[in-house]
């Protein structure tokens, strides 16, 4: 349905980017859909606690993007920063699970399309947004299947073109949108394996 709506919307000759790990199956299967190439950025939150929503996220090399709106106290600053180093680790690691550190297909010149599973939070496709335009992509459109209506007002206010079927009012998304998956799940897995078919 989401390469469907992409393809309606014109973005051919495209490549979806899938954010891991969520976003990697789902841009497979919508660039499927169009016929478009497909690879993965990897990309994770930051957050100051397991439990407490993220207030930002880091894609690979590319700087932190922060919630504008959370405004740390001096106490909080060191452990922003090693909530930053944290996330920075798990990149790390993940690149070379994902991508086994090879460099993502060229974006120079092209549309890129970053694809995540579930938008609740905006920050971590925006922060794949900003490692898409600094490899030189000339054009960046988000697109996920669910996205909470907070998330798609962040991201239209950003000025990228934004391509969901279904966008909910609940600020944390919906409960369950690909049934029970979570963290080293068969899905992760999977998603890994599809990652590997990407190159």
């Amino acid at each position: 349905m989401l390469g469907q709506q992409l393809a309606s919307r014109g973005y051919i000759g495209c490549i979806l980017l899938g954010v891991t790990p969520e976003g990697v199956e789902i841009a497979a299967h919508a660039a499927k859909a169009m016929g478009a190439q497909f690879d993965v950025l990897v990309a994770a939150f930051i957050k100051l606690g397991s439990n407490l929503a993220p207030i930002g996220a880091v894609a690979e090399s590319a700087p932190s993007e922060m919630d504008p709106d959370f405004q740390p106290g001096g106490e909080l600053m060191d452990k922003l920063a090693s909530a930053i180093d944290e996330s920075r680790a798990r990149i790390s690691q993940d690149l070379i699970l994902y991508r086994t550190q090879r460099p993502v297909k060229k974006l120079a010149g092209r549309i890129a399309v970053i694809v995540d599973g579930q938008v609740a939070y905006p920050w971590r496709v925006l922060a794949a947004a900003k490692l898409a335009e600094q490899l030189g992509a000339k054009q960046v459109v988000i697109a996920t299947p669910v996205a909470s209506q907070a998330a798609a007002e962040r991201i239209a206010a950003r000025g990228y073109e934004f391509a969901c079927p279904s966008v909910v009012m609940d600020a944390a998304g919906h409960p369950l949108p690909y049934g029970d998956v979570s963290g080293d799940t068969p899905e992760r897995l999977r998603s890994i394996m599809i990652a590997h078919q990407a190159a």
